[in-house]
């Protein structure tokens, strides 16, 4: 009689693929507790730390080092923001060009730019300058040890360095998702009319006819939203950040992607739930 020996790799192997899930839904518990227990301090951090608070907004609207110099996550949130519009009005009037209703191509800046472009943008650009600096920055003092050092003087560390980030991107998100609004509407323009030759008069009729206020606020709102929600991943994953500097850059890695989903699919649901049963692209004539 023949007796397989299994060896003991492959059963770890085997023992680790059948954990995973667990893993993954521990995982998912973990960070759902870290996230409303840094909202609930959010009031808390805002009346306590106001020192920091301030130089957080600050930090986070116009960054610091070599990004201060050129205007920080602001200005570099506009300029992306800028030659997409350019890219999408050029996409547009092809695109309408071929069924002759070009005349119709101001209603995309008024539809297209509040909605869905400049959040997305908006998000991702914060998750690539603001996010990724929260993250190393609380990796670098989490494996420093500073975070306990702030724990062993009695200072609270999840409102110190979370919640106190958390009300800075609430607050800055606003004026920089206004300047990439704006930045998304000129570019959207001067691609039609400038470019292609569309008439000025006819781009402004078809933008003010399409252009409801209530998106602007919905928009603000869905910024806003996604301001809190990359935060939250980034901080979480440099808070949380261990084995040394390699483990500080892989949280950096694994916040960028798994904030960049997290924009797209909150820019979804909420396009969905506000726009999905609305009819407001009727063209007749």
């Amino acid at each position: 009689m023949e007796v397989k020996v299994v060896a003991p790799s492959r059963l770890r192997g085997v023992g680790r693929a059948l954990g995973a899930p667990w893993r993954a839904l521990d995982d998912v518990g973990r960070q759902a507790s870290f996230y409303g227990e840094a909202i609930g301090w959010v009031p808390k951090a805002v009346k306590s730390y106001k020192r920091e608070q301030v130089r957080l907004i600050a930090e986070v609207g116009m960054s610091d080092g070599a990004l201060a110099v050129i205007g920080g996550s602001s200005i570099i949130t506009l300029f992306i923001t800028f030659f997409a519009g350019l890219n999408g009005g050029v996409q547009v009037y092809y695109g309408l060009s071929n069924l002759n209703l070009e005349a119709f191509a101001g209603f995309s800046g008024a539809i297209i730019c509040p909605r869905l472009l400049t959040p997305i943008i908006a998000g991702t650009a914060l998750a690539a300058t603001v996010g990724t600096g929260f993250t190393a920055q609380l990796g670098a003092m989490r494996i420093s040890e500073e975070i306990d050092a702030l724990e062993v003087m009695s200072v609270r560390s999840l409102p110190y360095l979370v919640s106190t980030r958390v009300a800075a991107g609430m607050i800055t998100i606003i004026p920089i998702y206004a300047m990439a609004l704006v930045g998304g509407w000129i570019a959207w323009k001067l691609a039609l009319v400038q470019f292609f030759g569309l008439a000025a008069g006819t781009y402004d009729h078809y933008f003010d006819t399409f252009m409801h206020p209530t998106d602007i606020i919905y928009a603000m709102i869905q910024a806003v939203g996604i301001a809190i929600v990359v935060i939250l991943i980034h901080t979480y994953y440099g808070y949380t950040a261990s084995e040394g500097p390699v483990g500080v850059g892989e949280a950096v890695g694994k916040a960028v992607r798994a904030s960049f989903v997290a924009v797209m699919t909150i820019c979804l649901l909420i396009a969905t739930a506000l726009y999905g049963s609305a009819d407001t692209l009727r063209i007749s004539g």
